[in-house]
């Protein structure tokens, strides 16, 4: 494990679901470990915390020169303004976690780095939707190549307190005995998923101070399927795992939020994050060991699997 103990991180979005992940492995590692965020110091947070506005130039320009941190981690922008803010106030290290930034009409394969082309234009304003604003926020980085930037580029992200609860639908629907629909096109090919400790990890990866490292690097899970995942989710509920592929445009919404939708990649190649980031991906067991953990606790409810009695009538009807 490379220790870089006498740096300081600031995380902006350090209180959420994975800022607190790269919190805990900057700190593991050493590394003095600021969150920031708009409100005070939230119940519970483990690290030093700084409540400011990032949106705000004011606020943002004076914690930078409060706080000189060596290294920025940003989770939360996905404005392009946002990003060319920290630029302007900030010269050292630029970690910015983006999203599947990668074309709508991909084809089946994995997705690689190079694959995402920058946008052309003007710099629209603000606001953006956030996977167009990610893909904003990416090219602002990638006209500036002589700054320090790395991009750490996950796709689908599970785990304990994911907020928008995907993985949760899927543990619903195999706790309840009955089938799962899934798009007959791509349920068994790589689908994209991370889990949040490993996105977590690679952020502090991206945070060692290296000047070859530089540029946008994959995150996700190596050669899981949704077949695998469901599967694998079965096996650890001990309950049968029965899947029922259908069409990917006759799903109805939120059967399968993961999709995988036929336009998009199947999944992400890790070649470049293995070779030069030095990522390797943790094995899906240990994923589910914790999400589920969390998921026995909470028991929180996927808003799709309100038409689980519809799904179930399709079910019924293919046979």
């Amino acid at each position: 494990m490379l220790l870089v103990r006498g740096l300081r991180a600031l995380v902006i979005g350090g209180a959420g679901f994975v800022g607190v992940a790269a919190c805990k492995e900057l700190m593991r590692r050493g590394v003095e470990t600021i969150a920031a965020g708009r409100t005070p110091k939230p119940y519970g947070t483990f690290t030093s915390h700084a409540a400011f506005d990032r949106r705000d130039p004011d606020q943002l320009h004076e914690n930078l020169k409060r706080i000189r941190p060596d290294v920025i981690c940003d989770l939360a922008a996905y404005q392009p303004g946002e990003v060319q803010e920290v630029l302007r106030s900030f010269s050292g290290r630029y970690v910015f976690v983006s999203t599947g930034v990668y074309p709508d009409d991909f084809g089946p394969r994995p997705a690689r780095e190079e694959d995402f082309q920058p946008l052309t234009g003007g710099i629209p304003l603000d606001p953006q939707e956030y996977r167009e604003g990610k893909r904003w926020c990416e090219t602002v980085l990638a006209r500036r190549p002589e700054r320090d930037w790395v991009v750490i580029r996950p796709p689908a992200i599970l785990g304990p307190d994911d907020h928008t609860l995907r993985i949760a639908a899927y543990i619903q629907r195999v706790e309840d005995g009955g089938p799962l629909l899934v798009p007959e096109e791509t349920f068994e090919q790589q689908a994209g998923l991370a889990w949040v400790k490993d996105v977590g990890y690679a952020c502090a990866l991206a945070v060692d101070q290296r000047p070859q490292l530089h540029g946008p690097y994959n995150v996700a899970f190596d050669g899981v399927s949704l077949r695998a995942l469901i599967e694998s989710l079965a096996g650890a509920l001990g309950r049968p795992a029965r899947l029922v592929p259908l069409p990917y445009a006759e799903l109805p919404p939120g059967a399968s939020p993961y999709g995988p939708d036929p336009k998009r990649s199947a999944g992400y190649d890790l070649t470049r994050a293995r070779l030069e980031l030095g990522f390797q991906p943790s094995q899906l067991e240990d994923a589910l060991a914790d999400t589920l953990a969390w998921y026995q606790v909470q028991r929180p409810s996927h808003p799709g699997y309100a038409n689980r009695a519809q799904e179930l009538e399709i079910a019924a009807a293919r046979g």
